[in-house]
C-alpha cells in the first residue's frame, strides 16, 4: 500500500469508529471534530480552520452550527477588531470533556 491509501483508510476507519462510539445527538461528525478541537481557552478562527484542514468559509459554517448548540462563542480580538475568537462555552467544555 502507497503512503496515501494507508492514511485514506486510517481517516475511513477513524470516522467510523467516531460515528459508532460518540453518540451525541444532533451533531455532525464535523461538529465533532470541531468541538474537540478547539483549545480549551479559545484559538483564533484562522487557526482553527487550519487545525481542522477547512478553508475559512467553511469554518465559518462549522462555528455557526456550533453556536446554534450553544458550545462555543465568537468575539472579536479586542487589539485587532479584524481577529475573530472562538471559544468554548460552559455548554461546550462540558461536551468537549464528554468526546
Amino acid at each position: 500500500m502507497q503512503t496515501g491509501e494507508l492514511i485514506s483508510s486510517f481517516l475511513i476507519n477513524l470516522q467510523s469508529i467516531c460515528r459508532n462510539s460518540v453518540l451525541l445527538k444532533n451533531a455532525s461528525f464535523q461538529q465533532i471534530m470541531g468541538i474537540v478541537s478547539l483549545d480549551y481557552d479559545g484559538m483564533e478562527m484562522s487557526r482553527f480552520s487550519l487545525k481542522i484542514g477547512v478553508d475559512n468559509s467553511t469554518a465559518t459554517r462549522l462555528v455557526a452550527g456550533l453556536e446554534k448548540k450553544c458550545w462555543v462563542e465568537r468575539k472579536k480580538n479586542k487589539y485587532d477588531s479584524r481577529i475573530v475568537i472562538v471559544s468554548l462555552t460552559t455548554k461546550g467544555k462540558s461536551v468537549q470533556k464528554e468526546l
